[in-house]
């Protein structure tokens, strides 16, 4: 599968809103009084909902010819665990020891209460795992599971497979929202709405390239509308920066989740037509997104520990904008390694050993 541009980009794009919006915290613990970070930047929290679209777009393309061949469903499980558990380990490990050295700085909104068992397996649980921001990690293995299965089935029933799934999760979130299992409340979490979008966009984007004369979308509305979306999710207050682990509400999953669908299939579309060229920042951006997601909630962690051991703890606005000076380029930079020497040379050695080719493919964050 080739590589769209514009994807790698919005991955990009996604993790600098989950920066952004997760700055608001740190801000707050370690830089009390005013700041100068925008109210906006609780809207960040829907980077996430862009991966788990983007997530659904690219499984699909990368997937394509692959539905009801044997064999495809165990390439694709020992692929997606190759993708996502080695590097976790490594932030799970890191994480782990100071756990064990000092448990009060990990963990502390939940008086540090973990699973460890299920924190390494990425499996559901009543409390956050180990790594706060492997929550996610949580939903896109399940999303992976339910993907493996619908690869079984012969090509012109995965529109059907994909769209069955969506009312049924749609239908069970109308119909009961009372407490459940934490097992039960990945099954049916409304962010599955928002992958099965993505996957469904893939679909139609590989129709409209394959058969552009009887697939002729025009980009320029189907993008109008995507942002027409992403503008009244805006302005209405639909992202309030609530908890989104329990549940999210129908309309965030099909208005944000619908808007950011259109936005990538229209950029998809375009680029396939016009080859535009994509910001290399931004691409880089995309390629290290996964390690970026995965280690910046740690490196603001320890900037900010760092700022207030250095008396820095007076506050205010020039305290806040000099600690971001400082600690934007850090995070980047971190991610970066992070990319360059853990996540690269991981995926590269593992997919070499098992033989499994490797799918350039977002994951959340």
């Amino acid at each position: 599968m080739h590589k769209i541009s514009s994807l790698q980009a919005a991955r990009g794009l996604a993790a600098l809103a989950v920066i952004a919006f997760h700055s608001l915290f740190i801000n707050a613990k370690y830089i009390p009084g005013a700041t100068w970070l925008p109210d906006i930047f609780v809207f960040g929290q829907t980077g996430v909902d862009l991966f788990f679209v983007i997530s659904g777009f690219v499984m699909v393309l990368a997937s394509a010819n692959k539905f009801g061949v044997r064999g495809e469903i165990f390439n694709f499980l020992k692929g997606r665990a190759i993708r996502i558990y080695p590097v976790y380990w490594v932030y799970f490990f890191a994480v782990l020891l100071v756990f064990m050295l000092k448990p009060g700085m990990v963990n502390s909104s939940q008086a540090g209460e973990v699973n460890l068992l299920h924190s390494f397996l990425l499996l559901p649980d009543a409390n956050l795992p180990l790594v706060l921001v492997a929550w996610s990690l949580i939903h896109e293995v399940w999303f992976y599971l339910v993907f493996a299965f619908i690869l079984l089935l012969p090509q012109r029933w995965v529109p059907l497979a994909f769209a069955a799934w969506l009312c049924s999760v749609a239908l069970v979130s109308v119909l009961y929202s009372g407490p459940v299992s934490p097992y039960l409340r990945t099954v049916k979490h409304e962010f599955s709405i928002e992958f099965i979008l993505g996957a469904l966009a893939g679909i139609v984007y590989l129709k409209a390239i394959s058969e552009p004369s009887k697939w002729r979308l025009p980009t320029g509305t189907v993008a109008l509308f995507g942002i027409c979306l992403i503008a009244y999710a805006v302005i209405s207050g639909l992202i309030d920066g609530s908890d989104v682990i329990q549940s999210i509400s129908l309309s965030r999953a099909f208005i944000v989740g619908g808007g950011y669908t259109l936005l990538l299939l229209a950029l998809a579309l375009q680029e396939s037509k016009s080859q535009w060229a994509v910001p290399g920042f931004l691409k880089s951006l995309g390629d290290m997104s996964y390690s970026l997601y995965l280690s910046h909630i740690l490196t603001l962690s320890v900037c900010g520990r760092i700022w207030t051991a250095l008396g820095n703890a007076e506050g205010g606005i020039v305290a806040s904008v000099l600690f971001w000076a400082i600690s934007l380029p850090v995070v980047i930079i971190v991610g970066y390694l992070s990319y360059k020497l853990i996540e690269r040379p991981l995926n590269k050695y593992l997919s070499r050993g098992l033989k499994v080719k490797r799918i350039s493919q977002p994951v959340v964050n």
